[in-house]
């Protein structure tokens, strides 16, 4: 996926902004960023879940499975999709 600067630039928020808003473990952040195919997409949370998308701007896809989920333990693992 080649990204232009304005969507390098959003792309570069959305790690931010999920990372600041604490829904998401740190360590899952830097695991998942740490991946480049990852890293390029736009993350966003929701029901506690970490997703990506393609899409820099709502509503998101859920084209890109999988997302990942915790699970009562407070372990999470890798969703696919729907």
């Amino acid at each position: 996926m080649t990204m232009n600067p304005s969507s390098e630039h959003r792309v570069g928020a959305g790690w931010r902004a999920v990372r600041a808003d604490g829904r998401v473990r740190p360590e899952l952040l830097d695991l998942a960023y740490a991946d480049p195919s990852l890293r390029q997409l736009f993350p966003w949370t929701g029901m506690g879940e970490l997703h990506f998308s393609r899409c820099t701007e709502q509503r998101w896809t859920w084209e890109t499975p999988p997302y990942v989920q915790p699970d009562f333990a407070g372990r999470c693992g890798p969703r696919m999709g729907s």
